[in-house]
């Protein structure tokens, strides 16, 4: 019983699917923290009430109809 090699084409055609397997977790792993830090900073964004009057005093009325 004789075992082969496989082809050196068939090696190089495994380790390009094996790269672009990474590539593209690494992708979507960058793209899910990005959306992540970008939800979170519009989030903060929101809560934060000094940027309604830029930094100046202002008045702000708040509906509590509970």
């Amino acid at each position: 019983m004789s075992k082969h090699k496989p082809s050196r084409d068939a090696v190089k055609a495994a380790q390009r699917r094996q790269q672009t397997r990474r590539l593209i977790s690494i992708t979507s792993v960058l793209i899910l923290l990005v959306a992540g830090w970008l939800w979170w900073d519009t989030e903060v964004e929101d809560a934060n009430l000094a940027a309604i009057g830029q930094g100046e005093n202002v008045i702000v009325q708040v509906h509590d109809p509970g």
